[in-house]
């Protein structure tokens, strides 16, 4: 009988601290919550977005952003009527472009392709996105861009 007291005892302890420890969990879930009126008297200092101007859309976004990475030529893709890329458009935009495009981006609710790159199109290539697409360029104005066949280590 004294075996099973000693059990008893036990498994109370351990109950009553598995209690203990949860009370514990749980005081510190309420308690550690940040005081909304510090947070509420804080000014916000920044303008509401279209207050500055003209808010900045989605496009002109994704055209900053290629122009940020420093490609030296950016196309842009467009169906002729107006409409949004679909997958067919898509591929045929990223087959007809050269393998050194770095960086391809569908902006403008999916009606635009922005592609990014470090070399410049071959003609064969305007050619044949422009039997298809409207293409905007909105490259720098470099002379001299390296181009994916140019020689580099020529000797003059």
């Amino acid at each position: 009988m004294r075996r099973e007291k000693g059990k008893r005892r036990k498994g109370e302890i351990g109950q009553i601290s598995g209690i203990f420890i949860l009370l514990i969990c749980v005081s510190f879930c309420f308690a550690c919550k940040p005081n909304s009126a510090i947070l509420n008297s804080q000014k916000n200092n920044q303008p509401p977005a279209n207050s500055i101007g003209k808010a900045v859309n989605s496009f002109e976004r994704d055209l900053e952003t290629m122009r940020t990475a420093d490609f030296d030529f950016i196309f842009v893709f467009r169906r002729k009527d107006g409409g949004k890329l679909d997958g067919a458009d898509k591929l045929y935009i990223k087959t007809n472009s050269p393998a050194e495009t770095n960086r391809f981006i569908v902006s403008d609710e999916e009606k635009a392709v922005i592609a990014g790159s470090k070399f410049k199109f071959a003609p064969e290539y305007i050619k044949a996105l422009q039997e298809r697409f409207t293409v905007a360029d909105f490259s720098k104005p470099v002379a001299d861009a390296p181009s994916p066949n140019a020689d580099t280590n020529s000797n003059n």
